[in-house]
């Protein structure tokens, strides 16, 4: 059962997933953070562009602690190498640990000793955990955290911390995705329009669904996020308008609106 620090901690780190606006900025400051409930020695969050061939490449790399030239032996590792690929092709958002990957009788198998020789030795990492982010079929990218023989393996506890981030960490980089590529823009005008107004784009997303009446948990429900997160959200766009309440908000919304006609 998680702590109620852990529950906060997840709460946190969900706002600052929707809240940073660039990617790459995300990442370092997601690793950090998650540092502080779910410790660890090294760590690397990347995204992924595969090819026509279906081939892996590294993008966007943030890392703690580790080698950039010995994490490109990870790069061809998750194009060749079968543990490396196992959960990569379930295709799925999901959360993992390397010692529920790899059964005892694989310990002396070809595959694990390449990872070993190749990546896991050079880094001295004796456990890992991660996430896989997807949109359906699409891989997105990894989260991969590193521990030391010094160190113990990944709990239970720390497992179900991941897994309770995995769907904010997918949403953020599927509309990352899909913003850039021009493919997926917001149903309502407010959405693009009030960013203008120095709200970052998932406040701006928010903003506009309390325009159109969505309660907390309404809001909480369409975006997967937790009334709690809704509710730092909100504070943040209260202080950045100067309002105290939602009647206030939407009318200095519709006031700024109306001076932009």
């Amino acid at each position: 059962m998680l702590t109620n620090s852990e529950w906060l901690g997840i709460n946190e780190l969900s706002l600052l997933i929707h809240g940073t606006d660039a990617v790459q900025d995300m990442e370092r400051y997601f690793l950090e953070a998650l540092r502080n409930i779910v410790p660890f020695e090294r760590a690397a969050f990347f995204l992924f562009h595969e090819d026509a061939e279906g081939q892996l490449v590294l993008q966007s790399p943030v890392f703690i602690n580790m080698d950039p030239e010995i994490v490109k032996a990870y790069g061809r590792l998750i194009n060749t190498n079968g543990i490396c690929r196992r959960v990569i092709s379930l295709r799925r958002t999901m959360a993992y640990r390397s010692s529920d990957l790899v059964t005892p009788d694989e310990q002396a198998t070809d595959a694990v000793s390449e990872v070993r020789t190749a990546f896991l030795l050079p880094n001295d990492v004796q456990f890992y955990s991660g996430i896989v982010l997807t949109d359906e079929w699409k891989l997105l990218g990894e989260v991969i955290l590193y521990r030391t023989a010094r160190q113990r393996d990944f709990t239970d506890n720390e497992i179900e911390i991941l897994d309770r981030l995995k769907d904010h960490l997918a949403i953020r980089l599927r509309h990352e995705r899909t913003g850039a590529a021009g493919a997926e823009l917001p149903a309502e005008p407010e959405y693009a329009q009030l960013t203008a107004l120095g709200l970052t784009p998932r406040e701006s997303e928010i903003a506009s669904l309390v325009m159109q009446q969505y309660s907390t948990e309404d809001i909480s429900r369409r975006l997967v996020i937790s009334q709690y997160t809704t509710k730092k959200h909100l504070h943040h766009i209260f202080t950045k308008l100067g309002v105290r309440s939602r009647m206030q908000l939407i009318e200095a919304i519709r006031t700024w609106q109306r001076m932009q006609a």
